[in-house]
């Protein structure tokens, strides 16, 4: 559920079409307002425009900022290589802070605001990345000295002064006065956001701790709503009726797994919006995909083709060895587990996982250290189960071999250990990538290298608050801990997990049975003995709540009931003998997981029947039976050794802290990407030539669903392909109705898939190009693959709050312009413009209605063929003909200069050129055909530099207009539009 604010959309352009951004290869986008009735303020969800794009210049810049003289990024266009890349100024002098608040002050227009909008700016964050020298100034915009929710300015000042890229969410209309009082208090704001979010009633909030600022600052008792105190600051809140004085409060929901940032009018107690922090699936969206009975595959863990082992360049060699599936194992479908030494970065994690203090040696000889705690949590109380974490000893040796043909309940250790390695390797990873100390990691112990410690990740295996899912919990400010919960997949699509026999009598047979989450599980082997139905005495006494006797080595048969809970009902089974419990159900239907508390732990397994085989069973006593894992079916799946997963939920607290800066969560809005960086980083960090083909399938999530190789459809809609055959999203399949059979993507899960389709492809582009590196640990220079993950860290660090897709392009391309001096620009084009984040793509809001694709590239990335009609002409040609498609290069290259699926056509409209079926169909858009030479023929070139591609027009295509596109390996393109007659 995810509450959202009453806000009026600013309507942006993110790029125009057929007109040439000044210096680059950024679009140039008009930004228009609507007029707000006096006093009113609409906030800015996506105000990017023209200044947003990147590689843009301003077209007015004041003496204190040095002005640039406007040029192409390619001096010639099929060249060598990039001119210098263009930014929105050249060098300054200043401090970058001073920099970034008189470029804004300086160009209110170019932001879409008034000059006394940008009075009172104040400096959220800042920090320097390392690797490439720019600063992330990040601002918030305030009105009578208290900050304007949402309001957010992130201006990126390069080494030498210049201002590089500006993503922002400033509002307008702030000059007319504002209410100053708040009405209800912090506390009652607390009761009203409880009332709204359906929370219980808080009990007896009191006020901990309150500031005198004009935020007024307080922190409220978490009440039993919240497992942590209640931070609660007031400021304004836009809205379409201009600001509204609120109070903004953080409830670390303690009934679910909920972390809300809620907005709370302070003069009406209204609930103005609510942010869900923590990223899971919505059970909706799985529900198709867990339904789907397939062939399970065989529970023990097999090669795929990986043989390789990746490690960092200078281990910190602290002596620890953990048993593991090792980097770059996605899941068990990817090998065994093996063990793995010595396998802290040094540059990340200079003193190992396990130190806390910054001085050799572990301060820890658990799965606890200074980037991650991990341990399981089966009862969901957000605390460390008793006998976890797992323990290495002085010698910090973690060996624990897991059993894949038992449930995950009789590994615990080996899953806390995995998920522990998994967390460090991604902590250690991503730092290398520039997600450090000053830039929002999460660290116990930041090093003296920037930002705020104390806030290394809770890694939470077997969470029993849930099942078949992940997710991932951060607080807005760098140094709030996040949660990362994983839970048991069960697999129910192949029958319950569990059985219980009865050997003989009338109740012989075998009964399906659930698990419980706070129990051992049972195991193939399972237990024996005589099965007897409790009987205590006391009300319902076949609850066994009221302590009883069992014959030694008893099944114990109890009936669900609400005296007590299960936990009570196991523990009273256990003191009278029994060796395991059967609870029968208390109404109709199939039976449910068991849910209940650790304390004190039990140490035999329970099960859940249906009240039908309950009853069953109960009429067939005295018998002997057995209760044991269902052989029928394979083992429950573990997430905890789902390493992809692990990726995936480790990479919203990347999105989240990197976007907008570490002092705060602004990914909101239905176009907002975060599940896709999040497949993203998982998918190309696991990345595999050797069994990962881009123009074939590449699945996510298939081992929780049973599916054996990464070609499996997994858990999202489609599977990755750089074949649009397999993946056809474009961006307009985010529309409401525009996904396959007129269906609509889920957001945000949905959404953020189509984003990570098009990053896919991206990364399989930049390996083209620059090759692919097996180790993700080095520099961005060594691989594509390595690049793509550079250039993706960076862009969230450039774009700034409330991001949209042209924007996260954008960013990507200004990153790719700092870091390169823009040579891979054309080839961003190419991948972002054949999924219809082309050129003269639009945004609009971030909602997910307004935007407009388009498959052009830049300008700069295009030119004509010789002898043919430049666009947007069309060229009429014969229908079956061959059709020699001819251009010029400064110089000759041979004829090994094509891209990867290079040249292709794909129909368009003969009236308005646009890339649409006749179908009228969103998704599939017409699909790009592979273009064909005649008879023998093929590409030719001549002393010249000039080239020649005989291109085999299809007869069927007469009546319909098509656009030739020719790619060359640097990403810039030929094209041209033809209309076919017979």
């Amino acid at each position: 559920m995810r509450f959202v604010p009453a806000r009026s959309p600013h309507v942006t352009a993110g790029s125009a079409p057929r007109e040439l951004a000044a210096r680059g290869c950024g679009p140039r986008a008009t930004a228009t307002r609507p007029q707000l009735p006096k006093g009113a303020s609409v906030p800015r969800q996506l105000s990017r425009g023209r200044r947003h794009a990147a590689l843009l210049l301003s077209t007015a810049l004041v003496a204190s900022l040095t002005p640039l003289v406007a040029r192409p990024a390619w001096a010639e266009p099929e060249g060598a290589g990039p001119a210098a890349p263009a930014f929105l100024t050249g060098p300054n002098e200043g401090a970058p802070n001073e920099i970034a608040l008189r470029y804004l002050r300086a160009h209110p227009a170019e932001y879409g605001v008034l000059a006394a909008d940008l009075t009172d700016l104040a400096v959220a964050s800042s920090y320097t990345s390392r690797h490439n020298g720019v600063t992330h100034v990040n601002l918030t915009q305030r009105h009578q000295g208290r900050e304007i929710f949402g309001a957010t300015a992130t201006v990126n000042v390069a080494r030498d002064g210049s201002v590089v890229f500006v993503g922002d969410t400033l509002v307008t209309g702030l000059t007319e006065p504002a209410p100053a009082a708040a009405p209800l208090d912090a506390v009652e704001a607390v009761r009203a956001a409880a009332d709204a979010l359906d929370l219980a009633e808080p009990a007896t909030p009191r006020v901990m701790s309150r500031s005198a600022d004009p935020a007024q600052r307080t922190v409220v008792s978490g009440s039993g709503i919240s497992e942590q105190p209640i931070p609660a600051r007031l400021g304004w809140q836009p809205t379409e009726k201009g600001l509204r004085l609120a109070w903004q409060l953080v409830i670390d929901d303690s009934t679910d797994v909920h972390l809300w940032n809620a907005t709370v009018d302070a003069a009406t107690g209204d609930l103005l919006g609510a942010d869900d922090w923590t990223h899971q699936d919505a059970p909706a969206e799985l529900a198709a995909t867990l339904g789907r009975r397939e062939a399970p595959t065989p529970a023990i863990a097999t090669t795929n083709g990986h043989t390789r082992r990746i490690t960092p360049p200078n281990p910190a060699r602290d002596g620890s060895s953990y048993r593991v599936f090792e980097f770059p194992k996605g899941d068990p479908n990817d090998g065994p587990q093996s063990l793995v030494r010595n396998p802290a970065d040094g540059t990340a994690s200079p003193y190992g996982w396990h130190d806390t203090d910054g001085a050799p040696g572990a301060e820890h000889t658990t799965t606890r250290g200074n980037n991650a705690h991990a341990y399981t949590d089966q009862d969901a109380n957000n605390q460390v189960d008793p006998g976890s974490p797992a323990e290495g000893g002085a010698g910090l040796t973690f060996n624990f071999p897991a059993d894949l043909n038992e449930h995950p309940q009789t590994y615990n250790d080996a899953a806390v250990v995995n998920q522990f390695y998994w967390c460090n390797v991604v902590h250690d990873l991503t730092y290398r990538y520039g997600f450090d100390e000053a830039s929002g990691n999460f660290q116990v112990n930041n090093y003296g290298r920037g930002g705020n410690g104390g806030d290394d990740v809770q890694c939470e295996a077997h969470d029993g608050s849930g099942q078949n899912n992940a997710n991932f919990s951060t607080p807005a400010m760098d140094g709030g801990r996040p949660r990362m919960q994983m839970f048991l997949w069960p697999g129910n699509q192949f029958g319950l997990p569990n059985t219980v026999t009865i050997d003989a009598g009338p109740a012989a047979g075998t009964y399906e049975a659930e698990y419980a989450r706070f129990t051992p599980a049972p195991t193939s082997a399972g237990f024996a003995g005589q099965v007897v139905q409790v009987d205590d005495g006391v009300d319902a006494v076949g609850d066994g709540c009221t302590p009883y006797t069992l014959p030694a080595g008893a099944i114990a048969v109890l009936d669900r009931g609400s005296a007590c809970n299960y936990h009570a009902q196991v523990v009273n089974a256990e003191a009278a003998g029994a060796v395991a419990v059967v609870v029968v159900n208390n109404v109709a239907g199939a039976p449910a997981a068991m849910n209940g508390s650790m304390d004190p732990e039990v140490g035999i397994p329970a099960v859940m029947v249906s009240q039908a085989d309950g009853a069953a069973i109960k009429a067939g006593l005295p018998a002997t039976g057995r209760v044991q894992r269902n052989l029928d079916r394979p083992a429950m799946r573990d997430a905890s050794f789902r390493s992809e997963t692990i990726f995936h939920e480790y990479g919203h607290g990347v999105s989240n802290r990197l976007t907008g800066g570490p002092t705060i969560n602004c990914l909101t809005g239905e176009e907002q990407m975060g599940e896709g960086w999040s497949d993203f980083l998982a998918i190309a960090s696991l990345l595999n030539p050797a069994i990962d083909d881009p123009e074939q399938a590449r699945g996510y999530g298939q081992y929780a669903l049973f599916q054996e190789s990464r070609v499996g459809p997994g858990i999202r809609p489609r599977p990755y392909s750089r074949n649009m055959e397999i993946q056809p999203f474009t961006y307009d399949s985010i529309k409401t109705g525009g996904w396959l059979d007129g269906t609509s993507l889920a957001a945000p899960h949905g959404i953020g898939h189509g984003w990570a389709a098009v990053l896919y492809d991206m990364t399989w582009d930049l390996v083209d190009r620059h090759g692919f590196n097996p180790n993700v640990y080095e520099s961005w220079r060594t691989g594509g693959n390595n690049l793509a993950l550079q250039l993706v860290v960076d862009g969230l660090k450039l774009q700034g709050c409330g991001p949209g897709f042209v924007t996260g392009r954008n960013a990507i391309i200004a990153a790719d312009a700092v870091l390169t001096g823009g040579e891979n620009a054309c080839t961003l084009w190419a991948s972002f413009a054949r999924r219809g984040l082309g050129y003269s793509a639009v945004q609009g809001t971030t909602g997910r209605n307004d935007n407009s694709e388009a498959f052009d590239t830049h300008p700069s990335c295009r030119a004509d063929f010789i002898g043919r009609a430049a666009q947007p002409a069309l060229n009429t040609v014969t229908a079956g003909s061959a059709v020699p498609m001819k251009f010029q290069l400064p110089r000759k290259r041979g004829l090994d200069i094509l891209a990867s699926g290079s040249p292709y056509s794909r129909l368009v409209d003969c009236d308005t050129l646009q890339t649409v079926g006749p179908d009228g169909a969103i998704t599939p858009r017409p699909l790009p055909v592979a273009a064909r030479n005649p008879g023998g023929s093929r590409m030719t070139v001549d002393g010249k530099g000039r080239y020649n591609y005989p291109w085999k027009t299809d007869p069927a295509w007469a009546g319909s207009c098509r656009e030739f596109v020719l790619t060359l390996d640097n990403g810039f393109q030929h094209r041209a539009y033809f209309k076919f007659r017979d």
